[in-house]
């Protein structure tokens, strides 16, 4: 049947080949130099890729900077056997720490397995149950991320790194080498992300959705380090702030005004403690049974995030306890001078230039304490 668009009864350049039943249209090919014609298409399409790299290089995008995703989680998981040094925790572990200046100072590059905005204890967990890790293990204790938060959405991840299909895998590596070279391959120059971003006015009763927007810039071995913008621009930083304040629900005023107490503790404190406590202890046996160790690492904070966890988790109710009841060793940055007096652009990570002299400071101190604990 012919198509309805196409139905004509004639034809500039057609010629007609009639019967009794239809009639039949033979198109002509225009004569075109059809090399020119594919020459100026992938030129152009070249000009608009460079064009669109040149713009998000302009704002502050690099090439070499990989999104964190499982699979690539899973690459730096598949490393951590043996005798291994492994780092997990959320987003202080992984952007405060520079693997190459612990490298430089032990001999040992660690493995990065750190999740933003995870509990790590699920990881910590894992490690305990692989029979051929026998490493040590330094995690990051965020209050509220480690105590509070559900394990679920850390197990997810995991399960999706660990679920890989071939697939998936070569896609993965296929993406990080286009990664490798444009600065415009980012999780936040998608259209779709560029459209999330726009500040459309709120019908009444509607809370705006609240992400965290690219605060990092990570290599492929899950190196991270603060992103300069949050650095440089006061008006990007200032956005990490109020979505800080908006996840602490109501004002934070000074530890000079409101000084952490039993009363300022969060409800049920102490009994969340000590069942996290158990919990952790039972993985740290594991870990030392096979001849390895474990020790935990309190971050730099400052402003209303450090009033906010010192006072929701007074070192006196959680920490301290915490410590001794998995009896771990465990470095805290308020009993140390060198780990103090750091950039906090936005209150709560570590700024790119410093990372590396933090990370010089920190190294021989949790040696040391887990040494004593040998």
């Amino acid at each position: 049947m012919p198509s309805s668009i196409f139905n004509f009864k004639k034809e500039v350049n057609s010629k007609k080949e009639v019967n009794s039943d239809t009639e039949v249209l033979r198109r002509v090919v225009p004569r075109q130099s059809w090399t020119k014609i594919f020459a100026r298409v992938v030129g152009l399409g070249l000009l608009l890729t460079a064009g669109w790299e040149v713009f998000w290089r302009a704002h502050y995008f690099i090439p070499d900077d990989y999104e964190d995703t499982p699979a690539v989680w899973q690459m730096q998981r598949e490393r951590a056997t043996g005798d291994a040094t492994v780092l997990i925790g959320s987003s202080r572990m992984w952007e405060d720490v520079d693997l190459t200046a612990w490298q430089q100072t032990t001999g040992r590059r660690p493995i990065q397995l750190a999740i933003a905005g995870k509990n790590p204890r699920p990881v910590l967990r894992e490690l305990a149950k692989d029979e051929s890790f026998h490493g040590r293990v330094f995690c990051e204790v965020t209050p509220y991320l480690f105590f509070l938060m559900p394990e679920a959405e850390t197990e997810n991840f995991m399960r999706r790194a660990h679920a890989q299909t071939l697939s998936q895998r070569a896609s993965n590596r296929l993406s990080m080498m286009i990664e490798r070279r444009l600065a415009f391959i980012d999780s936040e120059t998608r259209l779709t992300t560029l459209w999330r971003r726009i500040p459309f006015p709120q019908r009444t009763g509607v809370s705006p959705v609240r992400s965290v927007p690219k605060g990092h810039v990570m290599r492929a071995d899950r190196d991270a380090k603060m992103w300069a913008r949050v650095e440089k621009d006061p008006q990007y930083q200032d956005l990490f702030r109020r979505l800080w304040l908006f996840y602490m629900v109501e004002p934070q005023p000074s530890l000079d005004e409101k000084p952490p107490s039993a009363s300022t503790a969060y409800p049920d404190l102490a009994n969340i403690v000590d069942r996290v406590a158990a919990q952790v202890a039972a993985d740290v046996a594991q870990i030392r049974a096979r001849g390895g160790d474990v020790a935990f690492i309190r971050f730099p904070a400052a402003g209303p995030v450090y009033w906010s966890e010192a006072r929701g988790f007074p070192r006196t109710l959680s920490w301290e306890p915490f410590l001794a009841k998995t009896q771990t060793a465990g470095v805290n940055f308020e009993d140390y001078r060198q780990l103090q007096g750091h950039s906090l652009p936005e209150w709560s990570h570590m700024a790119s230039y410093d990372s590396g002299r933090f990370t010089r400071a920190l190294v021989p101190l949790v040696l040391q304490a887990m040494g004593c604990r040998e």
